[in-house]
């Protein structure tokens, strides 16, 4: 995906721009951020890695709200995409449901594309997205919620990583060999994965580490290279009903076999 402002006529700019944008993204609605048009310029590239889209864009000041979302399909709600934001360069204002952050250079924002959005630029800036198919987290949408639209400051912890290797995945996307796209998308989601939790639990409080889920925990950490590591063998290996393993692992916003699949190298699925 290339679109770039430079080939068209001045007046026809933001509109080409805004054209092409919700062509290629679906639904969105622009604003420019200025009144004079024929000032606008605007640029974006990307690819695809596997199910991960990337586009990094480098524009003048406006705003891109989604006024339409995206579909979740009915298997509880897990269709649908989050977009990962990195700011590079500029300053923008994320918001969703309400919530609104600020981000600066560096900084993260997730946004859940099955509810409207917006991010408004009020000068020249870079970014980088990310589009990952919420299917692929094993985290509940609903939790999702209470960190999406916010400020996910890049000056510590996970989000230090998240942002750079969101960066470079992005511009080597193209480059990578079709036997690396499942590591890499594995790592992408990992590292989300691993961002989300850090910010519930700083949210609301850490993962409870009651016996049985710790031991239970320990157990799956041990086993991850058992290709007959599966919840039945799991509940029977500690005495509890399936039901009830899969209670302790809802009651944390996890699936089983999303906690196996985010916990096991790639070596051992693939």
């Amino acid at each position: 995906m290339s679109v770039n402002t430079e080939s068209v006529a001045a007046a026809e700019r933001f509109d080409y721009w805004a054209h092409e944008v919700s062509r290629i993204f679906g639904a969105l609605e622009s604003r420019p951020g200025g009144a004079d048009r024929s000032a606008f310029h605007a640029r974006a590239v990307g690819d695809s890695l596997g199910p991960l889209r990337f586009a990094e864009i480098d524009a003048a000041p406006q705003t891109v709200r989604r006024v339409e979302p995206a579909p979740a399909r009915d298997d509880g709600g897990h269709g649908g995409h989050y977009k990962v934001a990195v700011q590079i360069a500029g300053a923008c204002l994320v918001e969703q449901d309400g919530v609104r952050g600020a981000l600066g250079p560096g900084d993260i924002a997730l946004c859940d594309t099955t509810r409207p959005y917006s991010f408004t630029y009020d000068r020249g800036f870079r970014t980088v997205l990310m589009l990952l198919p919420r299917a692929l987290l094993p985290v509940r949408p609903e939790l999702m919620r209470t960190i999406t639209g916010r400020r996910l400051g890049a000056d510590g912890g996970v989000a230090a990583v998240v942002g750079p290797f969101v960066r470079s995945l992005s511009r080597q996307s193209a480059a990578c060999s079709e036997a690396a796209v499942t590591s890499l998308t594995d790592g992408a989601v990992s590292l989300v994965t691993a961002l989300a939790w850090e910010r519930l639990a700083a949210r609301e409080r850490p993962v409870p580490q009651n016996a049985m889920f710790a031991r239970i925990r320990a157990y799956i950490e041990a086993r991850l290279a058992h290709p007959d590591l599966t919840p039945d063998a799991i509940a029977a290996a500690h005495g509890v009903s399936r039901r009830y393993l899969f209670k302790l692992f809802a009651a944390e916003g996890l699936t089983v076999a999303g906690w196996i699949r985010c916990r096991r190298p790639v070596s051992y699925t693939h």
